[in-house]
């Protein structure tokens, strides 16, 4: 085996010569703002539209004097290894009374089904919806169209390229001499390493389950020749300013949610308006709470009981954020469960 042993010595002679080496880098700057509108609909996810714009700077250096270098090997140097290393290894049991085995099992909470309309005859009906019962606001809740609303978020980049001159002039000669080293192994002395090595025994093994909770899906498809008009009726709770969208002048984020709970979120588009959202939960026996807005989303929420089945228990709290403004962070309303407004978060 050889191991190379690196000495240097400097000697200093003279030659000149110039050079220019070249780095790159770049800042970035940017910034965004709000921009506020009036009248129409409330947007549930701001658009932004974002511009960019980049300059070139050149910047050059003073100029460095380094030396040139000359290598030079030496002649080999021998040295002796008089002691060997010898290793062994010992098995160390250890006995612990239980090992415990997790299995999973999986309870089907509920089956979350939504209606499909397919129109044979080619008619696009509207909707005319009517309300039924009672609701009564939270505290603050927001329950009219604001006077003007963020509308848009625009956001702007700069980004400056630098070019850095780096021009180095040459003088002048240092000489790196190496030096090889080459080992020669005739141990005369042996030294033993021991390792240990633990391996673990299970006097008893038992087995214990972890329970996930999963809410089933069905789209109920009914094709049918459809009338221009449709009439349909909403629980009260679900009219578009009676779902939760805001307390004061904060909009919602979400909190703490209950253990045992699950979602499931409704892949048809037309969902994602969160009265159409409400009322999908109040359709579909054991749907405890639901959550919707933002980009669009409508999330149908079930709290499996202890024996299986849905539970129509505590859900989920929300909290309003300073940052957020009514009806452009979650929109939210209980089912058969309860769902708890638990003041600001701070922010």
């Amino acid at each position: 085996m050889l191991r190379q042993l690196v000495t240097g010595i400097a000697v200093f002679g003279a030659t000149v010569q110039a050079s220019t080496g070249t780095s790159y880098s770049f800042k970035t700057e940017s910034g965004c703002s709000t921009a506020w509108g009036s009248g129409g609909t409330v947007p549930m996810s701001l658009p932004t539209v974002s511009t960019s714009s980049t300059v070139s700077s050149v910047i050059t250096d003073k100029e460095v004097t380094v030396p040139a270098t000359s290598r030079v090997t030496a002649p080999t140097v021998t040295a002796t290894a008089l002691t060997a290393t010898s290793w062994t290894f010992t098995v160390v049991t250890t006995t612990v009374p239980t090992f415990t085995s997790w299995q999973g099992a999986e309870s089907i909470v509920a089956t979350a089904t939504w209606p499909v309309t397919v129109c044979t005859n080619g008619v696009n009906p509207s909707t005319v919806t009517k309300y039924s019962g009672s609701y009564t606001p939270i505290s603050g809740q927001v329950t009219t169209a604001p006077a003007s609303y963020p509308s848009q978020v625009l956001c702007t980049t700069g980004i400056t390229w630098y070019t850095t001159l780096l021009p180095t002039a040459t003088s002048g000669v240092t000489t790196v001499t190496v030096t090889p080293t080459t080992t020669v192994y005739a141990p005369t002395t042996t030294t033993t390493i021991t390792s240990k090595y633990t391996s673990t025994t299970y006097s008893t093994t038992v087995t214990s389950v972890t329970t996930s909770y999963r809410v089933a899906t069905n789209a109920a498809t009914t094709s049918t020749a459809c009338q221009p008009t449709t009439t349909t009726t909403f629980a009260a709770k679900c009219a578009p300013t009676n779902v939760v969208a805001g307390i004061g002048d904060k909009g919602l984020v979400s909190g703490k949610y209950a253990s045992n709970i699950t979602v499931i979120y409704i892949p048809d588009e037309k969902y994602n308006d969160p009265s159409n959202c409400c009322q999908l939960c109040q359709d579909n026996k054991g749907c405890a709470g639901l959550m919707a807005g933002i980009s669009g989303f409508c999330g149908l929420y079930y709290v499996g009981a202890p024996n299986g089945g849905a539970a129509c228990d505590f859900t989920f709290t929300y909290q309003t954020q300073s940052d957020v403004f009514p009806g452009q962070g979650l929109w939210v309303q209980s089912g058969c469960g309860t769902i708890d407004y638990t003041g600001p978060d701070g922010v």
